[in-house]
């Protein structure tokens, strides 16, 4: 029942937030503006000495362009000996951690919805060349906006199995989001991702704005859909090279 409360909020029709470049787990739709950076860290917390850590970094080329560099899933474990983890071993896929480019291209549809289009490309970091493989995501996201306040996100993606896991080669599927803006301080957020793989998470969280260019999430890691994977915390921390609340 928790679960499908969950999938229920997720997809509930919320309103606008301030601008978010990426949600917890998924692309937000939003674009850097041109000449601009954008920086987010996340730490997803499977236990007290059990956490994952990931970053981006994106750029704004301008005419609704972005390009950005992750690099991802890179396990860490405090105390029980190796504090950083890695796989590349091509028969436990998922393998990590992960460099990955991103580019993605925003349409404006109306003055109410935009339309986003995008891929991660990359390959895994390993210590012996041979273990190197390929990993991608491209996904297509449509955002609809009702009101002032907030918005909700949603669309197709297809990845790999050196990306998300999973039981095949190729991994299709899709994502949902919400952002929801409670007021000039507080937001509300969460996302979805489809599947039986690694990524098929959902997270619900909160947001606080610290100051016109730093925000700080905190959301709810569910194993819905794949009931396999670990329930955790998630931490957010994202960093805009411009007044995100004013003008750019």
């Amino acid at each position: 029942m928790r679960n499908w409360l969950a999938l229920l909020v997720v997809l509930f029709p919320l309103y606008k937030s301030n601008a978010q470049q990426n949600l917890f787990n998924i692309p937000s739709a939003d674009i850097t503006p041109k000449g601009k950076f954008f920086y987010q860290h996340q730490l997803n917390l499977y236990a007290v000495n059990e956490l994952e850590t990931k970053s981006h970094v994106v750029y704004g080329l301008g005419k609704n362009w972005d390009i950005g560099v992750n690099f991802i899933d890179l396990p860490l474990r405090i105390g029980n000996g190796r504090f950083v983890s890695y796989n590349d071993d091509s028969n436990r896929k998922p393998l990590y951690p992960l460099l990955i480019a991103t580019v993605q291209k925003q349409w404006d549809l109306t003055n109410k919805s935009q339309l986003n289009a995008g891929t991660q490309i990359g390959i895994n970091l390993s210590s012996n060349v041979g273990n190197k493989n390929f990993a991608f995501m491209n996904f297509a996201l449509l955002k609809l906006k009702a009101g002032k306040k907030g918005s909700v996100l949603g669309g197709p993606y297809l990845s790999n199995d050196v990306f998300v896991g999973g039981p095949s080669l190729l991994q299709p599927g899709y994502m949902l989001g919400y952002e929801y803006k409670v007021s000039k301080r507080i937001l509300l957020m969460g996302d979805f991702i489809s599947g039986t793989h690694k990524k098929s998470q959902t997270v619900l969280g909160a947001g606080y704005n610290l100051s016109k260019r730093l925000q700080i999430f905190a959301g709810a890691l569910l194993r819905f859909p794949n009931q396999k994977l670990q329930d955790g915390l998630v931490v957010e921390i994202n960093w805009y090279g411009w007044d995100y609340q004013g003008k750019h």
